[in-house]
C-alpha cells in the first residue's frame, strides 16, 4: 500500500474536509478521492461516509487510522535516521593500514593538512595485519588501504592509486663494518644477526626478500620480531641488521645507516579502494596525498 496515500487518509480522517486535506497535501481534490477510493478498494472495507456537503470517518476507518498512524510515524523516524546516518558517512574516511614509522610520521600530517581544506571531515583509522586490511576493504568496512601492489595483486574490483615507488635498504648499525659499504649484495649477511619482520605483519615483498637472505647466507642468526613496534626497539638497540624501506623507517636513529642492497625489485606503496565507492571524500583524500607526497619527494631531493 503506497505510504503516500495512507498519509492522506490520516489528513483526511483529521481535517473531515477534503479540499483541506488537498492543500495540505499539495494536491488536487480528486487525487485526494483517488487516494481514499484506491485504499478503500485494497481494504474492501469503507472508510468514510461522504456526500456532497459533508464526509465522516467511519468506524473501521476510525479503528484503521489508530493502527496505521503509529506505523507512519515509525517510517517517517526511519526515513530521518538513515538520512542523517548516510550524511555522516558521507563525510566520514576509514583508513587501514599496518603500523610503521612512516605511517606514524606522515598520517596525522596528511589528515592535518587535509583537514584544513576539508573541517567537516571525521577520520576513523584501523590498524591491522595486511589480510586482515584486505577481508575488511572486501567486506565495505573500509574506504581506503595503505598498502603495496605486490600485497594487493590478489584482490578484484579494486582501483589503485601510487603514492610512491622505493627499493629495500639495509639498515645497519654503524659499528658494523657493513655500514662502510657503498651498497651490499644479497649474499654479504654470512654469519650476521640479522632482524626479520613476522609474516603476519610482512609484507609480500619484505617476506619474499627475507626468504632470498636466508636461501643466500649461511648461518645467519636471525630474529623475528612479531610487529614492527617491536622490530623497532630491536634494530634501535643495536640487535641486528634489518631490511627496510623508507615508507617504513622514515627516519632512522643516529646509530644507524641505511645501505642500499643489490636487489632490483620496487616496491609500489599505494593506497586502494574498491571499484564501487564512488564516495567523493576518499577520492579527494588520496589526490590529496599524492600531490602531497610529489612535493615532498621534490623538496627532498633538492
Amino acid at each position: 500500500m503506497d505510504i503516500k496515500r495512507l498519509v492522506t487518509f490520516i489528513n483526511l480522517v483529521e481535517t473531515q474536509n477534503f479540499t483541506q486535506t488537498a492543500k495540505i497535501m499539495h494536491v488536487t481534490q480528486p487525487t485526494v478521492t483517488n487516494d481514499i477510493n484506491a485504499i478503500e478498494n485494497e481494504l474492501g472495507v469503507k472508510l468514510f461516509n461522504r456526500n456532497k456537503r459533508s464526509v465522516h470517518v467511519t468506524p473501521n476507518g476510525w479503528a484503521f487510522c489508530q493502527k496505521i498512524r503509529p506505523l507512519i510515524n515509525s517510517y517517517y523516524s526511519a526515513v530521518q535516521d538513515i538520512q542523517k546516518k548516510n550524511a555522516e558517512d558521507s563525510s566520514q574516511i576509514t583508513l587501514g593500514y599496518s603500523y610503521s614509522l612512516f605511517n606514524d610520521l606522515y598520517l596525522p600530517i596528511w589528515i592535518k593538512q587535509f583537514k584544513k581544506i576539508h573541517p567537516e571531515v571525521k577520520f576513523v583509522l584501523e590498524n591491522l595485519t595486511h589480510n586482515e586490511l584486505k577481508q575488511r576493504l572486501l567486506a565495505g568496512e573500509l574506504d581506503v588501504m595503505i598498502t603495496t601492489s605486490k600485497e594487493s595483486a590478489d584482490l578484484n574490483s579494486i582501483k589503485s592509486y601510487q603514492i610512491e615507488s622505493e627499493t629495500f635498504q639495509a639498515i645497519v648499525p654503524k659499528a658494523n663494518p657493513l655500514s662502510k659499504r657503498s651498497s651490499l649484495k644479497l649474499d654479504d649477511f654470512q654469519g650476521e644477526r640479522m632482524l626479520f619482520l613476522d609474516g603476519n605483519w610482512a609484507a609480500v615483498d619484505l617476506i619474499s626478500l627475507q626468504n632470498r637472505l636466508i636461501q643466500l647466507n649461511d648461518q645467519l642468526n636471525v630474529t623475528y620480531a612479531s610487529d614492527l613496534p617491536s622490530l623497532n626497539i630491536l634494530i634501535k638497540s643495536g640487535q641486528g641488521i634489518a631490511v627496510g624501506l623508507y615508507c617504513i623507517y622514515a627516519e632512522l636513529d643516529a646509530s644507524l645507516t641505511y645501505v642500499p642492497l643489490e636487489w632490483e625489485p620496487t616496491v609500489d606503496l599505494i593506497m586502494i579502494m574498491q571499484k564501487n565507492n564512488d564516495q567523493r571524500l576518499p577520492h579527494q583524500f588520496i589526490r590529496f596525498i599524492q600531490d602531497f607526497e610529489k612535493q615532498r619527494m621534490q623538496k627532498k631531493t633538492l
